[in-house]
């Protein structure tokens, strides 16, 4: 079979290497944005980290409810770090799949998606646990704080099944 170099038709591999080398910048800007959301989380953590600290030594309080409160805001502050932790791990597998080699730690191997998303919904499972911590511990006795823990408890239970039946 005789191909036609003078065709009007574009050559398929050419346009197949057209898209490849566009998706590298269609994905480097999802790592990016990816990256830079997970940045604005840690220093925006780390602030709030901060100013609790300064405002508690200004302000001291010494009772136990001032005390749980306390803990209250830093275990949210940690969940914010967990989150940012979350995009962080994105922008890495992001990055590894669709762009090059990153110097990953040996615990977080992504080949595929599916390591991506185990990853990721793995995080998920703790940054629930961590809400649920923290709405338990400013707890005031009225609010339907079963409600919320089972809802909770549904959504890690329904990862939970997705990642056991997945592997």
């Amino acid at each position: 079979m005789v191909v036609d170099t003078d065709s009007c038709e574009p050559d398929q591999n050419s346009m197949i290497r057209v898209i490849t080398s566009g998706s590298k910048w269609l994905f480097s800007l999802a790592v990016i944005g990816t990256a830079l959301i997970a940045l604005f989380l840690f220093i925006m953590g780390f602030l709030i980290v901060i100013y609790a600290i300064i405002h508690t030594v200004i302000y001291p309080e010494f009772n136990v409810h001032f005390l749980k409160e306390l803990l209250a805001i830093f275990i949210e502050i940690i969940d914010v770090f967990l989150v940012a932790t979350v995009f962080y791990i994105l922008a890495l597998g992001l990055y590894e799949l669709f762009i090059a080699k990153a110097p990953l730690p040996g615990w977080l191997r992504i080949c595929t998606l599916d390591d991506l998303k185990s990853s990721l919904l793995g995080m998920i499972i703790i940054a629930l646990a961590v809400l649920i911590l923290g709405a338990a511990l400013t707890w005031d006795g009225t609010s339907a704080i079963l409600e919320y823990g089972v809802a909770i408890a549904a959504g890690i239970a329904a990862i939970s099944l997705y990642v056991w039946v997945k592997h």
